[in-house]
């Protein structure tokens, strides 16, 4: 049903496909607030006790792909901090097919709509070896599911945590939204899951749970409140010419917001661009800098470890004359503000939390790109024909099949 709505969004008129983006972004801090709600309830902790026994894990692993890999990604060092356990993201194929699954592990498998055929076969990897495995995806309907229907192959197959971000009562909208969100809503759940299993291995005692879920609960309105810029980002933009290299820089927790950056900025102006680690730019893509007639170079920087190296390599831009944006934090941004060009400063939470928050920035930049470069006729055969390509690319392949059939 998804998809058939997605083939219905691009057959709408550029400009009015404008309007529902905006608005399926301006209703995320709403469905974010809703996933949280439902995830902590008991409902959901019982069915997560009931599938994960936390006091055997030794180390986890969260898998995914796309907008759920990056979620993955910005989730990591929160799970870290919180459950006390090394914890890796690993893309899916990368899990199912080259990763050494060691004993007394959890697998977390994310997949939005729980279809995507790579991340099935990672969780079909999980179950043969016989560790901890649950699956994480979003329901489609207005009501709250706290136990995974079988509505998607995942939550057919393996024990699934379903979140329901809720709907406003427009196909078109709800589908726009879900499209940007996917990414938040899975960060969201990811983080109260790490926070249900801290507490149940007695790392974090009640006290400091009450602190997180708190913090947790107050970013719905900093999501909201960082709505505020597109008035600004639409003013950098037109200013911004059309060869313009962009970068996009994070580490940390951060380092999967950056990535996320790039993946909206490409899916809605399709133009060449770059998501980074950090350090990583500093000894391959910051030699392009020398060629670029007009590079813009994005930070995600909220206060943390990160911070110094990344106010070096923010000057190290600016020497090679590249146009430096930071996106920061209230506490931090008056020390960001004198090494960029450009700032947008969202509401300060912990650094592992920041993800949800300085994600949206990017959000709408994209959307801004959209209307910059994206609505032309171009714009839109070339998603369709990606659209076309995608839906022949994760039906399960001859070696998809040959290694679940190996795996029965």
């Amino acid at each position: 049903m998804a998809g058939d709505v997605y083939e219905q969004l691009m057959k709408i008129p550029p400009a009015q496909l404008f309007d529902l983006a905006w608005g399926g972004l301006n209703l995320q801090g709403e469905k974010v607030a809703k996933v949280i709600e439902g995830m902590q309830g008991e409902s959901v902790q019982r069915q997560l006790d009931f599938v994960v026994d936390a006091a055997s894990i030794k180390r986890i692993y969260m898998v995914g792909c796309g907008d759920s890999y990056f979620a993955a990604l910005s989730a990591r060092h929160a799970f870290e901090q919180l459950t006390g356990l090394p914890t890796v993201a690993v893309e899916s194929m990368e899990f199912a097919r080259y990763t050494l699954l060691l004993p007394d592990s959890l697998v977390i498998a994310i997949s939005s709509g729980g279809e995507v055929s790579m991340t099935l076969e990672a969780a079909r990897v999980a179950r043969r070896a016989g560790v901890n495995l649950v699956g994480i995806t979003h329901g489609s309907t207005v009501h709250r599911k706290t136990v995974a229907q079988k509505d998607s192959s995942m939550a057919s197959e393996f024990p699934c945590l379903v979140t329901t971000p809720g709907l406003s009562g427009s196909e078109y909208m709800d589908q726009a939204a879900l499209m940007l969100g996917n990414y938040s809503f899975s960060l969201a759940a990811l983080y109260l899951v790490a926070l249900h299993i801290g507490q149940c291995r007695s790392h974090l005692d009640d006290g400091v749970v009450r602190k997180i879920e708190a913090e947790i609960d107050a970013i719905p309105n900093a999501i909201e409140e960082a709505m505020g810029y597109s008035t600004e980002i639409r003013e950098y933009l037109e200013d911004v010419s059309d060869e313009a290299d962009f970068f996009f820089l994070g580490a940390g927790p951060s380092y999967g917001v950056a990535l996320f950056y790039q993946a909206k900025f490409f899916e809605q102006a399709q133009r060449p661009v770059y998501g980074v680690q950090l350090e990583e730019f500093m000894h391959e893509q910051f030699f392009l800098l020398r060629r670029s007639e007009d590079a813009q170079v994005w930070f995600v920087v909220p206060p943390g470890m990160g911070q110094e190296r990344t106010l070096e390599i923010m000057d190290g831009c600016r020497e090679m004359d590249a146009c430096v944006i930071a996106v920061t934090t209230s506490l931090n941004d008056e020390q960001v503000r004198e090494n960029a060009d450009l700032t947008f400063s969202v509401k300060a939470v912990p650094e592992m939390l920041s993800p949800l928050v300085s994600v949206v920035p990017g959000e709408v930049l994209g959307i801004c790109a959209f209307a910059r470069w994206g609505g032309g006729d171009s714009f839109i055969s070339n998603r369709r024909r990606q659209m076309a390509i995608g839906k022949h690319l994760t039906r399960e392949s001859g070696n998809t099949r040959n290694a679940k059939r190996r795996m029965q």
